[in-house]
């Protein structure tokens, strides 16, 4: 029987997709109060909670999908509803947005998760959902990293024989064009891919994109990479390694996700109490 995501987790130290978005893309200091530090966030993103519940009922649509089956419509709508539910007394300390409730959101998933299940190629064969990873990070050079690198596909389907590495996004609004290509994730987990397999042309990868928008809109994002993408990536870890070592976290103060940040209050007295964190951070080790 292969190993879930949460056990490969707990099995070790580790790198992951999100893990290394965070530092890299969004915020150094807050992968450092989430991941070092280890601080109890202030409240929980309502776009994480929603993101739960929507992966949650992919993932159902995904099981029917195994045995060539299309979940009813009204089923898809339902099974959101109680995710989201679920989700909501799983995290008791969401933070809402002034423009949105619990209702408006139970109404704005139900309607994307309709939008996908109406958007399905009946020609697409699903091989396996939430198939979990772990590979060693290997430089150009031969040396493999410290830490390894965890992660999970949602999706695996083949059409006309050819193989897809498939993503599953919400988004507030519709995606550039360009942007699946300077994406890291396709570079990861195609990455993962190849350590796992090793022969024969890789996948491509894609980006299945549910947009919020009144009307929900279905997009598809595709990319491929190589060789010298997986070499590029793994050179920009050891940097982020070498950062952590030296604790440089610098906090994104015009970054676009302070909003939702739950240590904005953390990130405010940062500079006032690096030794207090310090300290929190040896008691947590």
């Amino acid at each position: 029987m292969s190993s879930t995501l949460k056990e490969l987790a707990a099995d070790r130290e580790h790198w992951s997709y999100s893990s290394l978005n965070q530092f890299l893309n969004i915020c150094s200091l807050q992968w450092a109060f989430q991941r070092y530090y280890r601080l109890k966030p202030e409240f929980v993103s309502v776009n994480l909670a929603f993101g739960c519940a929507f992966h949650r009922t992919l993932e159902a649509i995904s099981l029917q999908r195994l045995d060539s089956k299309i979940m009813a419509e009204k089923e898809s709508r339902d099974l959101f509803a109680d995710f989201w539910t679920r989700q909501l007394q799983e995290d008791p300390n969401v933070r809402f947005d002034e423009d949105q409730d619990a209702e408006k959101l139970s109404e704005q998933g139900r309607g994307l998760v309709a939008c996908y299940r109406n958007s399905i190629d009946p020609a697409e064969e699903v091989l396996s959902f939430n198939q979990a990873f772990c590979v060693p990070l290997i430089d150009q050079h031969g040396m493999v990293l410290e830490k390894p690198l965890v992660g999970e596909f949602d999706l695996v389907a083949r059409k006309s024989g050819k193989k897809s590495i498939i993503d599953w996004k919400s988004s507030a609004t519709r995606w550039n064009p360009g942007k699946a290509h300077k994406n890291m994730q396709p570079t990861l987990y195609l990455y993962a891919y190849d350590q796992n397999n090793g022969t024969g042309p890789l996948p491509e990868f894609r980006f299945d994109v549910l947009v919020k928008n009144k009307t929900p809109v279905f997009e598809q994002h595709v990319t491929k990479r190589g060789p010298d993408s997986f070499h590029r990536v793994v050179e920009k870890i050891k940097l982020a390694e070498s950062m952590i070592a030296a604790e440089h976290f610098c906090p994104s103060d015009e970054g676009m996700f302070c909003k939702s940040c739950s240590f904005q209050g953390a990130c405010k007295s940062w500079h006032r109490e690096k030794s207090k964190l310090i300290s929190v951070a040896s008691q947590a080790a």
